[in-house]
């Protein structure tokens, strides 16, 4: 029997990550020149061609300025740099080595954007993925039944927008950090039960490169440093103990700082400065966090394009009874990081499908997801089933948004509650639907002023 320990949840795991792998073979947008390396993406990963192929890793020769590849920005000391760090840059390194190796075998352009890099990179955030779907269900056998496990997996990795970013927009940054902080929860988890300096050495490796890909994720320390918290005495306990291996979290300091090392050497190199601000008149407005639009709107509201989640926010109270060792950390990182996400300027986070920064999160969120889970599933047995078909038609909700979405009947960002339910049977628009749409006015929005663009008028 102990050979069939965890069978649902592996088969949970499989199943996932194989649907994904075949959407992304039937979607092929590794052969649209137009995706894959796009947006974002450009500048997490224009390090990696500007150093290796270009050469150039200023971007100021004429050559690389004029392939049209790169997105920099010039500071008034005259140097070019990439707006976003090199943390996405560091994650793509293995896949863009193999893409650059296949890109000479099969005689396609070496210039880091071909087709063969395009298509490894693609494989990379599958890769992501399963580890990531991997290290959470080892997370959650520890403390569930397998059949639990399995539908808590299913939900995450079928049921969410974590799907659409690991699919369609494989190439941004979320599904790395999923499973980032997905293994970094599980070895804080193995740290606490038998301490050891190299593995200690480790959290802290996985924590900067977190926060090296995307800064506000620093606040997963939070995980770290509380869990086990759960009264005054623990805290107590935790802050003497802290004292005691002071040098060993030393060392776990210098392993955070190991991943930003390049980051400085750029940054001095390029801005003259250890710390470089990129995001010029971009900001938070932390007075004004907009936790009602986030979670609710149909412009972009978390609940709205993945209700599923709601079953994780539901959960987070049976923490406290049941997993008092993750309960404290979890409830404030979730609050702090949902205050985070929805202060920033654009709390809509531009042309994207739901509230993608929240994905990060989800190895963290399956855990109360799980709890409510099987709060529903140990009842009677017509309870059982019903909350499973809701669980199965929540699933089936988010792979037929994700379809309106790359149709269009889901607006990239000028959704309105009308547009929606307009269209809401429909894949493509129907009739009347760009009528329904409001767009934000985004210079406005950088002052933290919410309003939306006059319609143009028809007459004119």
């Amino acid at each position: 029997m102990s050979n069939l320990k965890g069978s649902w949840s592996k088969i949970s795991v499989w199943v996932s990550t194989v649907i994904l792998a075949a959407t992304i073979y039937s979607t092929g947008y590794w052969n649209d020149k137009g995706r894959v390396i796009a947006s974002d993406v450009i500048d997490y990963y224009g390090y990696l061609p500007a150093t290796f192929i270009f050469k150039d890793l200023g971007v100021d020769k004429a050559e690389t300025i004029e392939s049209g590849t790169f997105y920099t920005f010039r500071l008034p000391n005259g140097n070019n740099i990439f707006k976003m760090s090199m943390g996405m840059a560091m994650v793509y390194l293995p896949f863009f080595v193999t893409g650059h190796f296949a890109a000479h075998f099969f005689e396609y352009p070496v210039d880091g954007f071909s087709e063969p890099y395009r298509l490894a990179l693609l494989i990379g955030g599958l890769i992501y993925f399963g580890l990531g779907m991997l290290f959470l269900s080892k997370i959650l056998n520890r403390s569930f039944p397998d059949k639990v496990s399995a539908l808590t997996l299913l939900a995450v990795g079928l049921g969410t927008n974590l799907f659409y970013y690991a699919s369609d927009e494989g190439t941004m940054s979320h599904v790395y950090s999923f499973a980032l902080i997905t293994i970094f929860l599980w070895h804080t988890i193995r740290w606490h039960e038998n301490p050891s300096a190299l593995r200690l050495m480790f959290l802290g490796i996985l924590a900067g490169w977190i926060t090296l890909i995307r800064p506000s994720n620093i606040i997963i320390l939070l995980i770290f440093m509380l869990y086990g918290v759960w009264s005054w005495a623990t805290l107590r306990d935790k802050i003497i103990n802290s004292f005691r291996k002071f040098d060993w979290f030393l060392l776990m300091f210098a392993g955070f700082l190991l991943p930003w090392v390049p980051q400085f050497l750029y940054n001095i190199y390029f801005t003259d400065q250890l710390l470089f601000y990129s995001y010029n008149d971009e900001g938070f407005f932390f007075n004004n966090p907009q936790f009602i639009n986030g979670l609710f709107s149909y412009r972009k509201g978390w609940l709205i394009y993945t209700p599923l989640m709601g079953f994780a926010l539901a959960g987070i109270p049976f923490l406290f009874r049941k997993h008092k060792e993750l309960a404290w950390p979890l409830f404030l990182y979730t609050t702090l990081n949902m205050f985070i996400i929805f202060s920033w300027w654009c709390w809509w986070y531009g042309g994207s499908f739901g509230q993608r920064p929240m994905i990060d999160s989800y190895g963290l969120m399956a855990i109360p997801m799980a709890y409510m889970f099987q709060w529903a599933l140990s009842g009677h047995r017509w309870k059982i089933v019903g909350f499973t078909v809701v669980i199965l038609l929540l699933v089936g909700l988010n792979q037929f948004q994700i379809r309106k979405y790359r149709k269009g009947s889901i607006h990239f960002a000028d959704m309105t509650g009308q547009a929606y339910w307009h269209s809401f049977m429909s894949v493509r628009p129907r009739a009347g639907f760009y009528d329904l749409l409001e767009t934000p006015d985004y210079t406005k929005a950088k002052q933290g002023i919410y309003e939306v663009l006059p319609k143009e008028d028809p007459s004119h």
